[in-house]
């Protein structure tokens, strides 16, 4: 299947207590890409894709479905936003790259741009901290991807970002920890393992 006919999906997730019930599921699970652990109004960002809206409605109710002890549900919310196009994407990064960078700031911003759209996308790709950036179809328009050694370099590149007039609003999530990338995760044995098969044209992050 193309890259084109697949639903690309980011899920924001919100969970409860113990993460290992729901943590088992997302790593091992074909449609779940890479998993973020982030600081803010949601505890992950996940990249995932499906072959279509039915798909993931059957993989939402499965989300939805998972429990810790005393039945309680492991996930308080989830919200999904479709990716339309990606416009920046890292490439040759896998997950040791992220180990190795994790003395790094890591965010996620979230960006409301209802309209004028090139100007942002083109501040985008001219600073080099910037790594990804997704236009996604929901609660946001853009999300983008920044990793760099400097909060200074982070906060040049929002104050240049609230100087467009397009943008309504900007929500900063900070990565804690990246749980699964491209498919690779760590096993138990604290040993990077690797899809068995090519999936450049599953991932948009």
């Amino acid at each position: 299947m193309s890259k084109n006919n697949i639903l690309h999906a980011l899920v924001f997730i919100q969970n409860w207590g113990d993460e290992n019930v729901m943590m088992n599921f997302l790593k091992g699970n074909a449609h779940v890409i890479s998993i973020f652990h982030v600081m803010g109004r949601y505890s992950y960002i996940i990249d995932s894709n499906f072959d279509d809206k039915a798909q993931l409605s059957d993989w939402i109710n499965q989300i939805k479905a998972l429990k810790i002890s005393a039945g309680i549900p492991a996930v308080t919310s989830i919200q999904t936003q479709k990716v339309i196009e990606v416009f920046k994407q890292k490439t040759d990064f896998d997950l040791k790259d992220y180990r190795d960078l994790s003395d790094h700031f890591h965010f996620f911003m979230l960006i409301d741009n209802p309209h004028h759209d090139d100007k942002l996308i083109e501040l985008l790709h001219k600073m080099r901290i910037v790594h990804s950036v997704l236009h996604t179809q929901g609660a946001n328009s853009f999300i983008v991807e920044v990793i760099t050694e400097s909060y200074d370099s982070y906060k040049k590149l929002l104050g240049k970002t609230k100087t467009l007039k397009s943008i309504q609003h900007i929500e900063t999530l900070e990565v804690i920890s990246v749980r699964k990338y491209r498919s690779q995760v760590i096993d138990k044995g604290g040993r990077l393992t690797y899809p068995q098969t090519d999936i450049r044209e599953l991932y948009t992050l």
